[in-house]
């Protein structure tokens, strides 16, 4: 019954994914994580919700949680590099103002 239950919420959560619907996917993610909490496709998934809805330090928290749990996650090291490089990239200033 809990596997049944964990491919919907998991089917669910993508469909919201996909739908940019990213507060309702995360609900459907932390759900399913509640009966499978080693899944690391399911901190993958969550991860993704999270940076969709700018919520970037808790992306970068699953996605190191999908690396304890498969630490040869490619797609979850890329995804942890991108929202670290965008943090420490400063805006870039204009060299005059706009209009000037």
């Amino acid at each position: 019954m809990e596997e049944r239950e964990l491919d919907v919420l998991l089917e669910l959560g993508q469909s919201y994914l996909l739908n940019r619907q990213y507060s309702e996917a995360i609900n459907k993610f932390k759900e399913a994580l509640k009966i499978n909490p080693r899944d690391p496709e399911l901190y993958y998934h969550l991860g993704l919700a999270y940076e969709g809805a700018g919520e970037f330090e808790e992306a970068k928290k699953m996605y190191l949680n999908v690396l304890e749990l498969d630490k040869n996650n490619d797609a979850a090291e890329r995804r942890l590099r991108q929202i670290t490089s965008r943090k420490t990239k400063a805006p870039k200033q204009p060299s005059q103002p706009p209009g000037g």
